[in-house]
């Protein structure tokens, strides 16, 4: 695993070394570090997706209900 650090001011690394013992520090910020990247990743998955589906253009109403008629039908 890599190294990663942070600066926080003073007053947390004090509390935090007070919750030492109910709290495993480096678990809870490698989860919330985890957490954030797949968040992230997640919006611009959503943001792509728009974006390419706002190129394909509209179809017909009634489209959806005509192809799986159809679909029904040929077997």
């Amino acid at each position: 695993m890599a190294v990663v650090s942070v600066k926080v001011p003073e007053w947390v690394k004090e509390k935090m070394k007070e919750l030492s013992n109910v709290i495993n520090w480096p678990e809870e910020i490698r989860n919330f570090i985890i957490a954030k990247i797949n968040e992230i990743e997640r919006v611009r998955a959503v943001e792509r997706a728009i974006k390419i589906l706002e190129k394909v253009p509209p179809v017909e109403q009634g489209t959806a209900k005509k192809l799986i008629r159809e679909d029904r039908d040929s077997h």
